[in-house]
Parts: C-alpha cells; sequence; structure tokens
C-alpha cells in the first residue's frame, strides 16, 4: 500500500544529496533514517528507565538480588570444559 506524506523543502534537499550520494531511492532512504530514530528512541528509553531503576535504591537491591538468584543458572545444566 503506497502512501503520500508531505515533507518540507529541507527534507526534499537532503533526501536529493542522499540519493546522488549513496544511489538509493527516496524511499529507502526514509525508511532506513525512520529504522534508525525507531532504533534511538528504544534505546533512549531503556537508557532512561534503567537510570531509574538504578535511582531507586530498593528496586536496584532487589534488581541486584534477582541477578544473583540467576548467576548459577547461565550454563543451563550444562557443565564447564575440563582443562
Amino acid at each position: 500500500m503506497a502512501l503520500t506524506a508531505r515533507i518540507s523543502p529541507i527534507t526534499d534537499h537532503i533526501l536529493e544529496e542522499l540519493m546522488k550520494s549513496t544511489g538509493k531511492r527516496k524511499v529507502d532512504i526514509i525508511e532506513a533514517a525512520l529504522k534508525f530514530y525507531r532504533f534511538h528512541e528504544r534505546m533512549r528509553i531503556l537508557n532512561e528507565e534503567y537510570e531509574r531503576l538504578c535511582s531507586d535504591k530498593k528496586a536496584w537491591a532487589e534488581e541486584l538480588e534477582e541477578r544473583q538468584e540467576h548467576e548459577g543458572t547461565l550454563l543451563d545444566g550444562l557443565e564447564s570444559p575440563e582443562n
């Protein structure tokens, strides 16, 4: 399904420059930019949540305790190789 969106002259100019330098179509450039932006936003939110967790002393202590409980399960029952 093709959709149309209006873009500013500045954005169009940037797209034209990128088309010339990469040889890609506008739609491919926009898609790549949106995927990058989505990833960036998800990481920003993740970092904010992690900072919030770390700043809550009780919640952070519970997190560390839970990590410690799971520490021994990392091998999934596999024996470590003999040296």
